[in-house]
């Protein structure tokens, strides 16, 4: 007969561990995806210089390698803008570059 309670009272514990252990996984999120656009946003638009999603703020300088900054605690990411664009050269400044 104790040997029905020892086996009960094992089942019980099983259980109990496994309902902590998923209680204690952390939640899965989109993040890594939103991370790749905020950073591939870059790719899509060449003529972008600085954008931002609200929460981190990515920037193209001369050297073409694309860097980002770190997200804050409990921020809430926005759509991607841009929110400055190289300029376009004038005519006369391409002509003097090409006699260089």
């Amino acid at each position: 007969m104790m040997r029905a309670g020892l086996k009960a009272t094992i089942a019980l514990l099983v259980a109990a561990l496994a309902l902590s252990a998923s209680a204690q996984a952390p939640p899965s999120t989109p993040a890594p995806a939103e991370e790749a656009s905020l950073h591939n946003f870059g790719d899509s638009n060449k003529a972008c210089q600085e954008w931002t999603d609200s929460c981190r703020s990515c920037t193209r300088p001369e050297s073409g390698d694309v860097l980002c900054s770190n997200i804050g605690i409990a921020c809430q990411p926005k759509p991607i803008l841009c929110v400055k664009r190289a300029e376009e050269k004038k005519p006369q400044e391409q002509k003097a570059e090409e006699k260089k």
